[in-house]
């Protein structure tokens, strides 16, 4: 029984040395050149060292990270607004973008409508020049006295017919002007 204590007592001791804390042996350097050897382990460190730097620190060093926090701030002021400066280019660009694609996309539908007006123009004049071939047709036919009065009036019915052909296509010729016009204002 004594032997089994002896070990269980060994494993023990051995299993708390195994796990036990790291000791840290630290060493500050001050401005007069004096070293502080300490040894503490992490958990003391991390309280101590505060202190230790709030006494040892001198008015020179004081300066030196105030003049070096000022700088770090006045830097990270002049890149926020140079951000900043850069958000708005890049904004009044896309802005500027956006405007001209409207501007483009409004001048290729004026030249869709000019084109399509041109379009209507011609087929007027080709359906006014039908139409004058048909009634000289018509008025040839009809001075000669061989047309039947049914003939007459199937070409009385052709020429109405393209006479309400050439109206309508005036009449398609006013809108496309008129949304034409509302376009360009």
């Amino acid at each position: 029984m004594n032997i089994k204590l002896f070990f269980t007592v060994v494993l023990l001791s051995s299993f708390q040395l195994f796990f036990a804390q790291d000791i840290k042996s630290d060493t500050i350097k001050l401005a007069t050149k004096m070293t502080i050897t300490t040894v503490t382990t992490i958990k003391d460190t991390l309280k101590v060292a505060p202190v230790v730097a709030a006494k040892l620190a001198t008015k020179v060093e004081k300066e030196a990270l105030k003049k070096e926090a000022k700088a770090l701030k006045d830097k990270i002021k002049s890149e926020k607004k140079a951000l900043r400066e850069a958000n708005k280019i890049e904004k009044e660009q896309k802005a500027f973008q956006k405007k001209q694609k409207a501007f483009d996309k409004r001048q290729d539908k004026i030249l869709s409508s000019e084109k399509s007006i041109s379009k209507i123009k011609t087929k007027i004049s080709n359906e006014e020049r039908n139409l004058i071939k048909l009634k000289e047709k018509f008025e040839q036919k009809k001075s000669k006295g061989k047309l039947s009065s049914t003939e007459i009036e199937k070409e009385n019915i052709k020429i109405s017919k393209l006479q309400i052909k050439v109206n309508k296509l005036e009449g398609d010729l006013d809108k496309a002007e008129e949304k034409l016009h509302k376009m360009r204002d």
